[in-house]
């Protein structure tokens, strides 16, 4: 066949792939050639730069990013590590090229943690997406169908709450335990149903235990992750941590099989029950399906309801009662919406659309506070390029949501102002709000916001509806949080009055 025989039209196909791949390959060698290596600093050998990020990487990270721009790599430890900063390039990523860092890197404590199969430390593929819907429409049918339960839940912690905060008479306590209590309590009934008194539940008690055990181990990190050839050292701390894990893992299991005994398609009655009907609906087995997933698997989303909405919820939370009392005029204009819009009676999550400003003032919060600074590491699914740069597959990639919440756009960036997030008429506005992102974007973004979101409203409006949350005289409180698993706020007390209509 010669060239011109090609272009005949029983092989007009085949001219046309094969002009298609020559424009393919031509324009790839072009951008390779013109591609950029990711700027970064110099680090040390072997270790790389984890010496030079302190106690703090945040400070460390805008302080290359300044000299770097947006896009710069380090290398923790045996992984090489891109950090993607600024408003604009991370929403851009994560708007456009999600599937390209959708992945989790293999570190040794994802691993742990049934060999990265949970929603979320899975890998990603079509077996996580199947998995991520799942989880997200038992979050939303929660959240809407069941609300009632979920208000009549939250409704209970405000009660002990107030009249634990109330108990104290005005004087200087830390609110930590109570909320934390109060935000576990709430996650932990989500999930396995409503308790008359779960504060008694030996479950939940240890609930609570293996969650301080898991926050404390968890301050420094699992050094193997980045290098493993230390596991020699640490070997102790390893096995408390894959212990803990363990035991949690079989306390959850034992649990929902109880559950399971009693359940009803008919009467849901909770997380669980919710993640069954997925089960039937999509005919799960033992067995892994066409994609991998099993009945074990969706179940098992439960781990992730009840680690990642605790911890975020908690200290949020606590974000919150600390700004009340370091902005009085805040929490004033919150309790006139609350005089105005619901007066006497209960709040409900209806009355959001309602509440402008409390609404504004908790997205404030999350956007000064960043109580989720990097969230959890991405990896490269392939070889990409952002702002000009190659970014190799395999690649560790930190999304800076602080830098997000804390950039330039933001006019007097660190000052709390609530008012930021309405529009002339009072209204919230929907652009801004949506460039705060507290809960990730894109394929790993948190399927449970519409629960968070609920709670934190109903927690800061009834708490404020029955108390006046003071700052104690004499006391100056330092804003700047604590780096960790989250990003919390430094130990603090209040002042708490009861109001009276």
């Amino acid at each position: 066949m010669g060239v011109l025989d090609i272009f005949s039209s029983g092989n007009m196909d085949t001219c046309w792939f094969l002009t298609i791949t020559a424009i393919v390959i031509v324009v790839t060698k072009a951008l390779l050639s013109r591609s950029k290596s990711v700027p970064g600093p110099w680090g040390f050998p072997i270790i790389g730069h984890l010496p030079l990020l302190g106690k703090n990487p945040l400070k460390q990270f805008e302080h290359y990013r300044a000299i770097y721009g947006d896009v710069y790599k380090i290398q923790l430890g045996v992984w090489p590590t891109v950090i993607i900063n600024g408003h604009h390039t991370v929403r851009k990523v994560l708007g456009e090229q999600s599937d390209s860092f959708a992945a989790r890197p293999a570190f040794n404590s994802f691993k742990s943690i049934e060999n990265m199969t949970t929603l979320t430390f899975s890998y990603f593929n079509p077996r996580y997406l199947l998995h991520r819907k799942i989880a997200s429409s038992v979050v939303r049918e929660y959240a809407t169908k069941h609300s009632k339960k979920m208000e009549e839940i939250l409704q209970d912690e405000v009660d002990v709450i107030v009249n634990e905060f109330i108990r104290q008479n005005g004087k200087p306590f830390d609110p930590h335990k109570t909320v934390l209590e109060a935000t576990g309590s709430f996650i932990y009934q989500f999930c396995y149903g409503k308790g008359e008194n779960v504060r008694d539940d030996d479950d939940f008690l240890k609930y609570i235990k293996d969650f301080n055990d898991f926050e404390e181990i968890a301050k420094a990190g699992n050094p193997t992750d980045l290098l493993p050839w230390m596991g020699f050292l640490f070997q102790k701390k390893i096995q408390k941590f894959n212990k803990l894990i363990k035991d949690a893992t079989k306390s959850r299991k034992k649990k929902i099989g109880e559950l399971l005994e009693t359940f009803d398609l008919k009467h849901i009655r909770h997380a669980v029950d919710l993640l069954m009907s997925k089960i039937i609906k999509y005919e799960l087995g033992d067995e892994p399906n066409e994609i991998g997933l099993t009945k074990n698997d969706v179940l098992g989303v439960v781990g992730d309801y009840s680690g990642a909405g605790f911890d975020t919820s908690a200290k949020a939370f606590l974000w919150l009662l600390l700004y009340m009392a370091e902005y009085p005029e805040v929490q004033t204009k919150i309790q006139e919406e609350i005089e105005e819009k619901i007066g006497n009676r209960r709040v409900t999550a209806n009355d959001r659309e309602q509440m402008p400003w409390t609404e504004a003032t908790i997205i404030e919060s999350m956007r000064l506070a960043g109580v989720s600074p990097l969230g959890l590491p991405h990896c490269a699914t392939e070889d990409v390029f952002v702002n000009g740069y190659m970014i190799k597959k395999g690649t560790v990639v930190l999304f800076n949501y602080y830098s997000v919440g804390h950039d330039k756009q933001w006019d007097d960036t660190f000052k709390f102002k609530p008012e930021r997030f309405l529009d002339s008429e009072g209204k919230l506005n929907k652009s801004k709000i949506e460039s705060v992102l507290s809960f990730s974007a894109g394929r790993r973004r948190c399927p449970g916001e519409v629960l968070a979101r609920n709670e934190l409203f109903l927690l800061l409006a009834s708490v404020l509806h029955k108390c006046q949350i003071r700052k104690p005289q004499q006391e100056e409180y330092d804003l700047e949080g604590v780096f960790g698993a989250t990003y919390s706020p430094k130990p603090y007390n209040i002042c708490v009055l009861s109001r009276e209509f």
